[in-house]
């Protein structure tokens, strides 16, 4: 029961911490507005995303696009149950990493529902080099996955 409560707290605190800064950055920042904080390398912006990564599928119609990209994180999240049913409750990392790709992927799924796209708002980038907008969602997703990599990379 100890897993199913680490799994709960972490994705649903990462949901929680992504819905509000979401709503922060829709009622704060107006669309394309650009606020520098570490000018040249981090700003806030705001951005609809209607694709998934870099935008991929923005061109598809709402209906088709919404359904494909929320059947595909209901999919995966009925994965991630299966592979949390499963998990040893003394592999943290990799629980650590199922929570948060699940509570991500719930952030997003929201958005998806709620707006027809995800809003993004962190913007990072190095002189030319610039990396696409993106939100707490996204990192959790980045960071869980990179956990479970790491987990199994050290149970090899």
């Amino acid at each position: 029961m100890a897993k199913w409560r680490q799994v709960a707290l972490t994705a649903g605190g990462l949901v929680l911490a992504d819905q509000l800064t979401k709503l922060a950055a829709w009622h704060w920042l107006a669309p394309v507005e650009r606020i520098k904080l570490i000018p040249g390398f981090f700003d806030l912006t705001f951005v609809l995303n209607t694709g998934v990564a870099f935008g991929l599928m923005s061109g598809r119609p709402d209906l088709v696009r919404v359904l494909f990209l929320a059947g595909a994180a209901f999919f995966a999240l009925g994965v991630i149950t299966v592979f949390i049913a499963t998990a040893d409750p003394r592999q943290r990392l990799f629980l650590w990493g199922l929570a948060l790709v699940a509570g991500g992927a719930v952030g997003n799924i929201i958005d998806r529902l709620r707006l027809s796209a995800v809003i993004d708002f962190l913007d990072f980038y190095l002189g030319s080099y610039h990396w696409p907008a993106f939100n707490l969602a996204d990192a959790g997703i980045t960071v869980g996955t990179g956990f479970i990599i790491i987990h199994l990379w050290r149970t090899r």
